[in-house]
């Protein structure tokens, strides 16, 4: 798999993969992300560019992740640098069920790793069981449920 880092060249399509991904969640009555807080605009007044993650299959873009290394909205007791805090995983329809869920999660503990990082940390919202057994099954243990920013979620993390 290649991770390729967002970029002013990239984003446009990083953004579009999210959009996807949010059209079809909606589309199965599993509404996650709106769709109007994924445009270009709305993502980097969040992320840093190149904390944007696009990753790559025989040439094929299969999937896009966040990865940062502070978040102070979910995490904000951690100190910069001490994990890696993924957001916004998302695997193109035409990949689904083909184990690439966990191959994007394990390119981001090879970013950690080479980072240094032992600790890889995401939120899932507490009623999204499907996605809590997905993140069980690829290793990350609950930490506690938090209500932030008038959401209801499960911390989780694995150490690597």
């Amino acid at each position: 798999m290649e991770i390729v880092n967002g970029s002013n060249e990239n984003i446009e399509l990083f953004s579009k993969v999210l959009i996807e991904s949010a059209e079809w969640l909606d589309s199965i009555g599993q509404s996650m992300w709106k769709v109007n807080d994924l445009t270009v605009d709305k993502l980097l007044e969040i992320y840093a560019i190149e904390d944007m993650k696009l990753c790559y299959d025989n040439g094929n873009l299969i999937g896009v992740y966040v990865l940062q290394w502070h978040d102070p909205l979910f995490w904000a007791s951690l100190k910069k640098n001490e994990s890696g805090i993924l957001h916004k995983l998302a695997v193109r329809q035409e990949y689904h069920k083909n184990g690439y869920g966990k191959k994007l999660i394990e390119s981001a503990e090879l970013l950690c790793k080479k980072r240094n990082v032992k600790w890889l940390r995401l939120n899932c919202g507490t009623f999204r069981t499907g996605l809590r057994n997905f993140y069980e099954d690829a290793g990350f243990k609950m930490v506690d449920r938090v209500f932030i920013d008038n959401r209801d979620q499960i911390r989780y993390e694995k150490l690597i």
